[in-house]
């Protein structure tokens, strides 16, 4: 036998601290969400506003880290051209410029996203990570969505029509099945 394949008391504490894998998962060490890191499409000044928002939090200064979320907000209606005096009639008029984006984000911010005073450290946390959620939803996905849409415009464009033959008769009663399933 081998001097591997023999147990001693040195080996065998040494596969005792071995600690067995864990099913928890822990969440603070794994990797933030996507939307949380700041794409480099989001315009500039947007992604610095973001960043010193963070730097405060994280160093505890809700003053500065609310006062940069909230102009970070003010500089994103008006990169869309929906600023106006009224910052719930902004965030309508972005609501509605962007409707693929989730009511609740919008929530949100008219909660959050007024007023003078800092916010509680939870809340500026809520804050940040909405206007990141948006950010990311307007200048990343609304941008994939447009490239998407594109490619496959490309692609059915340049399909021959003689080449793609349709069978008429499968689809009308396909249509016509679907027409009575919806009466019944």
């Amino acid at each position: 036998m081998s001097q591997s394949a023999v147990q001693t008391p040195e080996r065998e504490k040494t596969f005792q601290a071995t600690p067995k894998p864990s099913a928890v998962v822990d969440n603070d060490q794994g990797p933030p969400h996507r939307f949380l890191v700041v794409d480099s499409r989001v315009p500039a000044s947007i992604r610095q506003m973001l960043d010193e928002a963070d730097g405060c939090m994280n160093l505890a200064f809700t003053t500065g880290g609310t006062a940069c979320v909230r102009r970070a907000m003010r500089v994103i209606l008006a990169t869309e051209g929906v600023l106006t005096d009224d910052y719930s009639a902004s965030l309508l008029s972005l609501r509605e410029k962007h409707p693929a984006i989730a009511p609740t984000l919008f929530t949100v911010l008219d909660l959050l996203g007024t007023g003078d005073e800092p916010l509680r450290v939870d809340a500026l946390t809520a804050l940040i990570a909405t206007v990141k959620a948006i950010v990311y939803e307007i200048y990343v996905l609304g941008i994939e969505r447009l490239d998407a849409l594109e490619y496959l415009s490309e692609l059915l464009a340049s399909m021959k029509r003689d080449s793609i033959s349709v069978n008429t008769t499968a689809a009308s009663a396909k249509a016509e099945g679907s027409a009575r399933a919806r009466r019944e």
